[in-house]
């Protein structure tokens, strides 16, 4: 198999799903190579070989630009032996894997309605597997059962856990230092964490800023604080959220990550620690395929706050707080990053401060909510249970490539 998308070794969502499937895949005896899509930098020839935690050769090849990347991955394929390709990203930054001559399995995300657009993107592939049931319904519309799955993207319930008592509390120490965030949080403070990337509008990072300048506003005795584990500032692809932070005069009850994590990314057991020491997650996005730190946050027995829209509702629904949209006859988003003209809704934010009220007053409920999101993504997410899905998909399209075969023959 050839797997397309963000090399395993790029510190992004996508490089971080390929790693962590794909290096266990490889670890379960099937055959990957990836070829890395290194953004806009041409690595004329670049390989790299990483080790897996089985001990195997992870073999990571370089993609050239859009324009030949179809006849690079035709060659690939006649040196390793493809017998398909996995594209994992969104459907139009893979058009090209239309040109490719062997089945591709687009692995896509489904964040709105699907459209007659990206329909038009996957022209030719052979399957396309979303990663949630939403998706996977939207999916139900447009293609016969036989060409489409559902496999959600996978957590790691060892690392991200639930901490016990005194590690809440060492977390707590541990997080209010200087050298974590700036500021620093008060380790007794109610404290709710966001994380996602800076770029584009998607996240509503702005907007969950200036509704939590609200929130505080209404609890002066004993303020509330936000961490948002995010690239603060982006010039020219996200928000100067700082200098928002600033206009909101907020520098005291917001904090980010004193480094960029997008270039110091944080370990996962680092990541789990700041999960376990908040006690509530928020999202405020107007769409998400899945929405992988909202997950890793539930199994860290820390419950959600989060729009009712996409993937969302499904991974908050009972296990939290959903914050429902704005009347969608008043105004959806036509994000114009996405050539696909999906429509999303926007998060009520008088919802949301709902919400917020409800969670910051009620312990026994934020406890209650914890254990069922725990529950609910060891017994949906644990890569004990999404892994299996990926091994029946491979020996399915590994039987009906021999069928094919041999009709032909």
């Amino acid at each position: 198999m050839g797997w397309v998308s963000a090399s395993p070794i790029a510190q992004t969502g996508y490089g971080r799903i390929t790693r962590d499937a794909g290096y266990r895949l490889i670890d379960a005896g099937v055959n990957i190579t990836f070829i890395g899509t290194f953004g806009d930098v041409v690595i004329w020839g670049g390989v790299h070989d990483q080790v897996t935690p089985g001990g195997n050769k992870a073999h990571i090849l370089a993609l050239t630009d859009p324009r030949s990347a179809a006849s690079v991955i035709n060659d690939y394929a006649k040196v390793f032996g493809f017998q398909a390709i996995i594209g994992f990203m969104d459907c139009f930054g893979l058009e090209y894997l239309n040109d490719v001559k062997m089945p591709v399995i687009g692995y896509i995300p489904i964040d709105g309605p699907f459209t007659e657009k990206m329909r038009d993107y996957l022209r030719n592939y052979y399957k396309v597997i979303a990663y949630s049931l939403f998706g996977y319904q939207e999916l139900q519309k447009w293609y016969p059962p036989s060409k489409i799955g559902y496999i959600p993207h996978g957590v790691d319930t060892d690392v991200f856990r639930p901490l016990n008592n005194d590690e809440h509390d060492e977390a707590r120490e541990w997080l209010s230092s200087v050298s974590i965030l700036a500021p620093p949080v008060p380790k007794d403070a109610f404290l709710a964490m966001d994380m996602g990337a800076n770029y584009g509008p998607r996240k509503c990072l702005p907007l969950l800023m200036r509704t939590w300048a609200r929130f505080v506003e209404r609890h002066k005795d004993n303020p509330p604080h936000l961490l948002i584990h995010t690239n603060p500032y982006a010039p020219g692809q996200g928000y100067d959220l700082v200098a928002h932070r600033i206009n909101l005069k907020m520098e005291e009850y917001i904090h980010f990550p004193k480094r960029d994590p997008i270039l110091h990314p944080a370990k996962d057991e680092d990541l789990s620690k700041i999960l376990g020491a908040s006690d509530v997650f928020i999202h405020n996005a107007v769409a998400e395929g899945f929405g992988l730190p909202l997950a890793e946050a539930m199994a860290c027995g820390t419950p959600p706050i989060g729009p009712e829209n996409s993937a969302q509702t499904e991974v908050i629904e009972g296990n939290g707080w959903l914050v429902r949209s704005v009347d969608l006859e008043d105004y959806v988003e036509f994000p114009v990053y996405v050539p696909t003209l999906q429509q999303y809704p926007i998060p009520s934010q008088r919802s949301l401060l709902e919400k917020l009220e409800e969670a910051y007053n009620s312990p026994d409920l934020r406890e209650e909510y914890g254990k069922l999101s725990r529950e609910y993504v060891v017994r949906n997410y644990d890569w004990s249970v999404v892994i299996p899905k990926w091994l029946r998909l491979f020996s399915q399209v590994e039987e009906e490539i021999e069928i094919f075969k041999s009709s032909t023959s």
